[in-house]
Protein backbone atom coordinates (compact mmCIF):
# COMPACT_ATOMS: atom_id res chain seq x y z
CA UNK A 1 0.00 0.00 0.00
CA UNK A 2 1.43 3.57 -0.91
CA UNK A 3 1.20 6.37 1.19
CA UNK A 4 -1.60 7.68 -1.07
CA UNK A 5 -3.88 5.58 0.36
CA UNK A 6 -3.12 5.36 3.84
CA UNK A 7 -5.53 6.23 6.53
CA UNK A 8 -5.09 8.10 9.37
CA UNK A 9 -8.45 5.44 11.03
CA UNK A 10 -6.58 2.21 10.68
CA UNK A 11 -7.66 0.19 14.03
CA UNK A 12 -4.98 -2.17 15.28
CA UNK A 13 -5.11 -4.82 17.48
CA UNK A 14 -2.70 -5.57 20.62
CA UNK A 15 -3.32 -9.07 22.40
CA UNK A 16 -1.26 -7.37 25.35
CA UNK A 17 -1.40 -3.59 25.37
CA UNK A 18 -0.34 -2.68 28.41
CA UNK A 19 2.75 -4.53 27.43
CA UNK A 20 5.67 -2.45 27.83
CA UNK A 21 8.27 -2.78 25.55
CA UNK A 22 11.31 -0.65 27.33
CA UNK A 23 11.36 2.98 25.63
CA UNK A 24 12.13 5.64 28.65
CA UNK A 25 13.16 9.19 28.54
CA UNK A 26 15.08 11.18 31.09
CA UNK A 27 12.82 14.14 32.40
CA UNK A 28 15.30 17.11 33.35
CA UNK A 29 15.96 15.85 36.94
CA UNK A 30 17.12 12.44 35.42
CA UNK A 31 14.01 10.87 36.13
CA UNK A 32 12.89 8.23 33.78
CA UNK A 33 9.69 8.12 32.44
CA UNK A 34 8.24 5.07 30.25
CA UNK A 35 6.99 6.08 26.80
CA UNK A 36 3.47 4.90 26.79
CA UNK A 37 1.08 3.96 23.32
CA UNK A 38 -0.77 7.35 23.50
CA UNK A 39 2.70 9.34 23.62
CA UNK A 40 3.65 7.61 20.63
CA UNK A 41 0.37 8.69 19.12
CA UNK A 42 0.37 12.07 19.93
CA UNK A 43 3.67 12.44 18.32
CA UNK A 44 2.62 10.92 15.04
CA UNK A 45 -0.51 13.19 15.34
CA UNK A 46 1.73 16.09 15.51
CA UNK A 47 4.08 15.09 12.92
CA UNK A 48 0.98 14.88 10.12
CA UNK A 49 0.19 18.47 11.25
CA UNK A 50 3.58 18.90 9.12
CA UNK A 51 3.32 16.49 6.28
CA UNK A 52 3.22 18.01 2.37
CA UNK A 53 2.84 15.62 -0.15
CA UNK A 54 5.28 15.59 -2.71
CA UNK A 55 4.01 16.89 -6.13
CA UNK A 56 2.85 14.17 -8.52
CA UNK A 57 5.68 13.03 -11.24
CA UNK A 58 4.70 12.65 -14.86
Amino acid sequence: MSLQHSSNQEHVLRPQAELQLGGAILDEYGNQILITEEMVQAACQECEKYWVRPDEQD
